[in-house]
């Protein structure tokens, strides 16, 4: 992984999104692959790239980095929606915040689905 170990966040984050099939088959459907920290959707279906996510711990105070930002411009370019979500440490709440700024929260399930529905629908942009 480089210079660094992964962290916690990311470390619980992805047994989290692993974890989901237990809950409901249907979210077999996620697939997620973490490159340099960021959390990439991809949908086998439509064999594309459904969306980025920045994961932070709620309250942590992160800011984007000028890398971070750069990445996200870089995907934001080829049409691919960015987010960034803000977790609760019991993974109970996430917050989102898109593209444009604007932002939701969802309980854990209700964030699932949304992540679900980044590959059913681009409702990534109708918050």
């Amino acid at each position: 992984m480089g210079r660094y170990p992964n962290s916690k966040i990311h470390d619980l984050y992805s047994d989290w999104h692993y974890q989901l099939i237990r809950k409901d088959e249907k979210y077999r459907r996620l697939y997620v692959a973490d490159i340099d920290r960021l959390w990439i959707e991809y949908d086998f279906t439509s064999e594309e790239i459904v969306g980025v996510i920045d994961i932070k711990w709620e309250g942590s105070g992160d800011t984007l980095t000028p890398t971070e930002e750069g990445i996200y411009q870089w995907f934001r370019k080829r049409g691919v929606d960015v987010y960034t979500v803000y977790i609760a440490e019991n993974f109970a709440l996430f917050r989102v915040i898109n593209n444009s700024n604007n932002q939701r929260i969802f309980t854990e399930l209700e964030y699932a689905n949304w992540l679900l529905s980044l590959r059913t629908k681009r409702l990534s942009t109708s918050y």
